[in-house]
């Protein structure tokens, strides 16, 4: 039968059931045969020692009477039967007689020993006579007994057999044919049917359900859930597969190229745009190493960075590069690359998901824009925020090696008047010019950017000493000294150069650059055209002029502003003809500050507009005030800065209160400095006849010590020369400056100007000026500035006189 065949359960079952039987077996009948054993040998031992009891009164008169003869047959009578094989009759020591069972004695298992009384007392404890020693063999019982045990042995040997054989038939019957049943239904069920069910092929009993019925039930259940289970894993899967399908047509048309790799960097996958990528056809890639395909390096240096795929396997993490790389195809060209490195965990085949991208044009861009975020368009050089980027660097690396470092602010002298006669174009060349040498001569790892304007930094790191700086300001110098042929012009420029040194004169770049541009500035003062290195003072006129230029700010407001009328005198009769309104400042916080002190900073700033609007108006005012308490028209200077000349805000001014009385324009006359006519003829000539216009009269301040030129007073609508103090100062003692006066006045007068001296502080210049001919003097020798209210008394007197 075929599942009576060895390796069946039923094969096993019986021989478990034989070894298990067998073993119980052998040890009841083990026990038994040793219990039986054991009381037939006490038997036999207690059946000796009776016998011995019974013959001892014989024994005792035998011994007694020295019967020899009664004595022997006594002992052959107890050693014939039995297991007694010997026995002894001793007296102390002696043995009275000896008698053994005939033959070979066999070996003696025990011995033992029982006095022998005498027979003639009667009361206990009564006098021996000797004693008995009995020797005891169970050889004949052992023998009997192994006969006994094998009989015993083949008996339960043949009860174990027949018990087996029922168990085995009733555990075939009940158990194992349904077993078996049940594994061939297991085996023919549909593993994706989960309405096939398992049914036992035995009678109906209608009792309770066995552990048989509970297997059934339980190996159904089992096949329902699996069965379900499958059925929704082959949907998934089939729905599974249609995604893949979507993914690799979605993959295979992405711009991206794709590469998934298996643990030995081989290709697994490749869309299309990574075949295009790699300059070969998507099946040549299949089970490429990666690193026959393409090359991975660095950006920057060109090195070898083949780690970085090995990093992202090792570490399992997720690694993204951009712009750092380049692949290198082995067929195709080289191109910067985006990559996305993923690891999958419990992937399969597939270990490591490769992302490219040619990103060569993005890059390209993005370097462009930060180009242009980083450097000047104009120059090409860098700018502020370059500046504000690498400076810190540059100022951390020497704080780390507790270096030295060198800023050079560099300003053109006078760039402006290039700009307003020449134009910006011609500008702008000579900037491209000027920053073309400044990189020639600049060497790293110092370098330059463009502040901004005509204004120029030089970072010097690595400073050697306070000399090197030094020495390359004056090199710098004397490049941008050298002509430059733009458009036809042969120009020349100046710089004026500041230096500050780290950490002498600041530890911030803020701090360097401000204290550079003091330097600067310092140089500008000392005459331009040469550099100045920091210290301490230029800091503290600097906080000086913060605070002026913040207090101006804020002085038209709070009314610290007050004019001073200083009169101007006709030389040949003494008499006061006119006035000149001088602006003073008497601030809350820092006191009277001199005109000197704050005109240039109200000028740079540009706050000059605004307060020379309202000097023009609180000198029209006075004007006006004069006219109503005199009944006469006193005539009032008012000054004009070059800012404020070329600001459109002036004829603006001036339209407008000649538009409020048309009587007041002259009354006013417009002292316009030399400095305020290089903005171009043209401009100055249309402007200074619109002010005419206007019936406003002109006077060319400080005459003789800026932009003197005969063809300005042959071109433009003067009425006055003002004779600058430089050349009066030293009139009594200077032949040279008498020459000078008097060729002015001649010249003037001869175009028809009027001629005012300033700066008249000694009898004797007014008699020198009155000997060349000059019609007005203007000094401390007729009155200091005064205010309206001390000027007043002077002009109540019919314009009052002064005495020479």
């Amino acid at each position: 039968m075929p599942s009576l065949k060895p390796s069946s359960l039923t094969a096993k079952t019986l021989a478990w059931v034989v070894v298990a039987s067998s073993m119980a077996f052998a040890a009841i009948t083990v026990v038994a045969v040793s219990q039986e054993r054991a009381l037939l040998l006490k038997r036999a031992h207690e059946q000796a020692q009776s016998s011995v009891q019974q013959n001892l009164p014989a024994l005792s008169d035998s011994l007694w009477n020295f019967n020899n003869s009664s004595l022997h047959a006594l002992l052959t009578g107890m050693v014939g039967e039995g297991v007694i094989v010997r026995a002894d009759v001793l007296d102390g020591e002696r043995t009275v007689m000896s008698v053994s069972r005939p033959g070979e004695l066999p070996p003696v298992d025990t011995t033992w020993t029982t006095p022998i009384a005498d027979p003639g007392s009667t009361t206990p404890g009564r006098a021996q006579l000797g004693e008995i020693r009995v020797y005891e063999s169970y050889a004949a019982l052992r023998a009997q007994q192994a006969e006994t045990a094998w009989r015993i042995a083949i008996a339960q040997l043949l009860q174990i057999a027949s018990i087996a054989a029922i168990l085995v038939v009733i555990v075939r019957w009940l158990i194992m044919r349904h077993l078996s049943a049940l594994a061939r239904a297991v085996g023919g069920l549909n593993p994706l049917d989960n309405q096939d069910r398992i049914r036992l092929q035995r009678r109906a009993t209608g009792g309770q359900p066995d552990e048989l019925d509970a297997l059934v039930d339980a190996l159904n259940r089992f096949h329902t859930e699996r069965a379900t289970e499958a059925q929704l894993r082959l949907r998934a899967e089939q729905a599974l597969l249609a995604r893949v399908q979507e993914i690799e047509a979605t993959l295979g048309a992405l711009s991206d190229g794709v590469l998934a790799l298996n643990g030995a960097g081989e290709v697994v996958y490749a869309n299309d745009a990574a075949a295009r990528l790699m300059g070969m056809a998507e099946q040549d890639l299949h089970r490429q190493p990666w690193q026959n395909l393409f090359r991975l390096l660095d950006e920057t240096s060109g090195e070898m960075r083949s780690e970085w795929l090995a990093k992202a396997l090792q570490t399992g993490m997720p690694q993204r590069v951009r712009g750092e790389l380049r692949i290198a195809p082995a067929h195709a060209r080289a191109f910067v690359a985006e990559l996305n490195a993923v690891p999958l965990h419990n992937p399969g085949d597939v270990e490591l998901l490769l992302v490219l991208r040619d990103i060569s044009e993005e890059i390209d861009r993005e370097r462009q824009i930060v180009f242009q975020a980083f450097h000047d368009p104009l120059t090409g050089l860098g700018n502020r925020s370059k500046l504000a980027r690498d400076l810190p660097q540059d100022l951390g690396r020497s704080r780390d090696t507790q270096g030295r470092l060198a800023l050079l602010f560099i300003d053109l002298d006078n760039f402006k008047d290039i700009n307003d006669t020449l134009g910006h174009q011609v500008g702008d060349l000579l900037l491209r010019q000027l920053a073309l040498r400044l990189q020639a001569t600049v060497m790293a790892p110092a370098w330059v950017t463009r502040h901004g304007g005509d204004e120029f930094l030089v970072v010097l790191p690595q400073l050697g000493g306070d000399e090197q700086a030094i020495e390359l300001a004056q090199e710098l110098m004397n490049q941008i000294r050298r002509p430059f042929a733009l458009e036809g012009y042969q120009l020349h420029v100046t710089p004026s150069v500041g230096i500050s040194l780290f950490p002498d004169h600041g530890s911030t770049p803020a701090e360097l650059v401000s204290r550079a541009d003091m330097g600067m500035y310092a140089a500008k003062k000392l005459g331009r055209n040469t550099y100045c290195v920091f210290d301490d003072r230029q800091l503290q006129e600097s906080s000086r002029r913060l605070s002026v230029e913040n207090g101006l700010r804020t002085a038209l407001a709070q009314g610290e502003f007050w004019l001073a009328f200083q009169p101007k005198v006709e030389l040949a009769t003494g008499r006061v003809v006119g006035a000149e309104a001088l602006l003073r400042w008497e601030s809350r916080q820092l006191g009277r500050i001199p005109p000197a002190s704050f005109i240039p900073i109200a000028e740079e700033s540009g706050l000059i507009i605004d307060i020379g609007d309202w000097v023009l108006r609180e000198a029209i005012a006075a004007a006006r005030r004069w006219r109503d308490i005199l009944g006469t028209e006193v005539p009032v200077a008012v000054n004009v800065a070059a800012a404020q000349f070329r600001s459109p805000r002036l004829l603006q001014t001036l339209r407008a209160i000649a538009a409020e009385d048309r009587d007041i324009p002259r009354l006013v006359q417009l002292e316009v400095t030399e400095s305020a006519l290089i903005s171009g003829l043209e401009d100055v000539t249309g402007k200074f006849i619109a002010i005419k216009e206007l019936g406003y009269s002109i006077a060319i301040d400080d005459f003789g010590t800026g932009y003197s030129s005969l063809s300005y007073l042959k071109n433009l609508p003067v009425d006055t020369l003002k004779i600058d103090q430089a050349f009066i100062r030293d009139l009594h003692r200077s032949t040279q400056d008498v020459t000078i006066v008097s060729a002015v006045v001649r010249m003037g007068q001869s175009l028809g100007f009027a001629i005012v001296a300033e700066g008249v502080e000694e009898a004797r210049h007014v008699q020198i000026l009155q000997d060349l001919g000059c019609d007005q003097g203007q000094g401390y020798h007729f009155s200091r500035p005064v205010p309206e209210s001390e000027l007043l008394p002077l002009l109540q007197k019919g314009c009052g006189t002064i005495k020479a």
